[in-house]
C-alpha cells in the first residue's frame, strides 16, 4: 500500500513536471508557468501563470467585447474568450470580471450565456485610460498604472490608472487570509500580486469534475495563493468562467484548464465580457 502511493506521488510529480515543461518557452517574456495535482483533500487541477513585469517584456492589456447598444444599458456582447485573445502579440489570458444579463418583459434573465448576449458588467472594467465600467459594485478593482504595476483595492486611481478590471472581492490582503469566505467548492479563478506589485499570479483551479478536478473553497484559494507568496489577492469570477489560455511554442493559442461548462458532456468554452490578455512588448 505504501509503495502504491510513492509511486502515485512519483506519477503525478512526472505528469505536472512534464505538463510545466510544454511551456517553458515562456521563460523568454518572464512568465512561469506551474501545473499543481493534488489529491488532498480532494482532486484538484491548478494552473499558475507567474510573470515578472518588472522585466518589461511584456504587459498586461484588458479586452473588452463590443458595445452592442452605443447608448443603451448594455456595456458587452459575450464573446468566445478566443476572439478577444486574438492579437497576435497575447501570450497568455485569463477570465476576469463577473457580469449579469437583462431581465425580459417578464422579468426573467437568462443566464444560460451565449455568444451575443447583452450583459452588463459588473465593476471595473478599463483599457488604455478607458473606463468602460465603473468601479463599484461591492467588487474589488485589480488595476494597473502604465508601468504595469498592479494594485488590489477596491477603487482604483483614475488619475494613474491604465488598465482594469473586478473580482468578487479581497482574499488576502497584507499577506493575511481575510476571513469572509465560502466554502463551496467550485472552480476558481485568482489574482495576485507582490509587495511591489509588478510580480503577478494568475491562477485557475478547475472544479465540478468528480474524481478529475472538484474544486476548491475561497479559503483553500487564499491559502494556496498566499504559499505562492502572494501579498494581496483578488478572487474573480469562477465557475464556468474561469478559464486560462497559453501560447505554444508555434504561437497557436490554447486553454490549458478544464472549463466546466458542458453541452452533452461535451466541453463548452463560455463566452466572456473582457478578459485579462498579457502581451509581447514591441
Amino acid at each position: 500500500m505504501k509503495l502504491a502511493k510513492i509511486l502515485l506521488l512519483v506519477f503525478l510529480l512526472f505528469v505536472a513536471c512534464c505538463f510545466s515543461q510544454q511551456f517553458s518557452h515562456l521563460a523568454q517574456y518572464g512568465i512561469e508557468y506551474s501545473f499543481y495535482q493534488l489529491e488532498k483533500p480532494r482532486p484538484i487541477r491548478i494552473h499558475v501563470l507567474k510573470i515578472d513585469f518588472s522585466k518589461n517584456l511584456v504587459e498586461p492589456v484588458v479586452v473588452v467585447a463590443k458595445d452592442p447598444d452605443g447608448a443603451g444599458p448594455a456595456e458587452a456582447a459575450l464573446t468566445n474568450p478566443f476572439e478577444l485573445a486574438k492579437d497576435k502579440n497575447v501570450v497568455a489570458f485569463v477570465n476576469t470580471n463577473p457580469w449579469d444579463s437583462f431581465p425580459d418583459e417578464k422579468g426573467r434573465k437568462n443566464t444560460n450565456w451565449y455568444e451575443g448576449q447583452f450583459v452588463n458588467i459588473t465593476g471595473l472594467a478599463a483599457t488604455g485610460g478607458k473606463i468602460i465600467s465603473p468601479a463599484g459594485d461591492g467588487c474589488v478593482s485589480v488595476w494597473t498604472d502604465k508601468t504595469g504595476r498592479f494594485y488590489i483595492s477596491q477603487f482604483p486611481d483614475e488619475k494613474i490608472m491604465s488598465e482594469g478590471v473586478a473580482g468578487w472581492y479581497q482574499i488576502v490582503k497584507s499577506g493575511k487570509i481575510i476571513p469572509k469566505q465560502s466554502e463551496t467548492l467550485n472552480p476558481l479563478t485568482g489574482i495576485g500580486i507582490d509587495k511591489t506589485g509588478y510580480v503577478v499570479w494568475l491562477v485557475v483551479a478547475d472544479g465540478r469534475q468528480k474524481g478529475f478536478s472538484e474544486g476548491m473553497s475561497h479559503w483553500e484559494l487564499a491559502d494556496f495563493m498566499l504559499r505562492l507568496g502572494c501579498w494581496d489577492v483578488a478572487l474573480m469570477d469562477g465557475g464556468g468562467s474561469s478559464i486560462m489560455g497559453i501560447i505554444d511554442e508555434k504561437g497557436c493559442m490554447s486553454v490549458v484548464n478544464s472549463p466546466s461548462d458542458r453541452i452533452l458532456w461535451i466541453k463548452k468554452i463560455r463566452p466572456l465580457p473582457n478578459i485579462l490578455t498579457v502581451r509581447k512588448k514591441g
